[in-house]
């Protein structure tokens, strides 16, 4: 009875060190903050999954108290919330075997919800209002932009027109920044899954593959709340109600964005089964519908399709 009551915590000592050693590297190492960042949730995860979230508990709390002796006590807090929250949020997926999507949602909301905590955290031990800080870096960025195309030489015609181009964007942006801050999150929890995905098979662990995106399938009702949005837009602008409209665009944009998902997937599907893509075409592929407009309003209109089509779950997609 005490063996077992001991492995938990020698394994909790064990990982507690192995993320002491990652957060002082990441601290005095600039590039390693980034990998570490990835690395770190690991043990968290293998904890939870070997012995449930008590010892995972445990090891976070262990890993912080070690972090706030050896570094500082709110470098071990922000820390441990980070990568608690993205371990025990993977680690509960793949020990439950949550479905693709549900562990995308469930690893992203565990992220903004330490981004939020963590901009309270910071804003009252710090007095650094972390928004006005990102709008004031913004500006910044804009004001140095317009500055470069001053010195090249670019006409007042032309420098007009750009001035307008990036007051638009500035305006813009506060309107957009939730669905700017779940899109990124979204995206980093996926990196994180797929990072964790390939270390646990490397460590032993039988984990339920996260499947590629061709077999992704977004619900239907992402269609539903994409004309929801544009209501909301329609009735904010007419009605002169800016909170709503507000609501509607940032709804609009985050439909838009998971209904390009199904459409990406659907491609990734159909050009695999015909020409067996690899990796770095899929990668191609994904830049493209990032950096070119006309792919993500094609991959819109696929994805719209495929919804209402069904057409990979007609052909026996798993």
């Amino acid at each position: 009875m005490e063996q077992k009551r001991a492995t938990p915590l020698t394994t909790a000592g064990c990982f507690a060190a192995v993320m002491l050693i990652l957060a002082l590297l990441s601290t005095y190492v600039p590039i390693f903050s980034f990998i570490g960042y990835f690395i770190m949730p690991i043990p968290i995860s293998v904890t939870y999954m070997k012995y449930g979230i008590r010892q995972a508990l445990l090891l976070g709390i262990t890993a912080g108290i070690l972090m706030g002796i050896f570094i500082d006590p709110l470098t071990a807090v922000i820390q441990l919330l980070t990568f608690g929250s993205v371990g025990i949020a993977v680690g509960a997926g793949f020990r439950h075997e949550w479905p693709p999507v549900r562990m995308l949602l469930g690893v992203t909301a565990a992220l903004i919800g330490t981004a939020i905590v963590l901009t309270g955290l910071v804003y009252a031990v710090m007095d650094i209002n972390v928004i006005t800080t990102l709008g004031n870096t913004f500006n910044m960025v804009v004001d140095n932009m317009l500055a470069q195309y001053k010195n090249s030489g670019m006409s007042e015609i032309q420098l007009a027109e750009a001035n307008v181009q990036l007051e638009q964007v500035r305006q813009m942006l506060p309107v957009l920044m939730p669905m700017v801050v779940c899109l990124a999150a979204a995206v980093i929890a996926y990196i994180n899954i797929k990072v964790s995905q390939v270390m646990l098979i490397r460590l032993g662990f039988s984990v339920r593959p996260f499947l590629p995106i061709r077999y992704w399938e977004i619900s239907r009702s992402m269609i539903y709340l994409y004309i929801l949005a544009i209501v909301m837009k329609y009735w904010g602008t007419t009605r002169d109600i800016q909170w709503l409209n507000i609501i509607g665009i940032n709804l609009n944009q985050m439909a838009f964005f998971f209904i390009c998902i199904q459409g990406i997937a659907f491609a990734f599907y159909f050009l695999d089964r015909r020409f067996k893509i690899g990796t770095g075409v899929q990668a191609l592929l994904l830049v493209m519908f990032f950096v070119l407009p006309v792919f993500s309003y094609l991959a819109f209109i696929i994805g719209i399709i495929d919804m209402l089509a069904n057409y990979r779950k007609k052909q026996g997609m798993p």
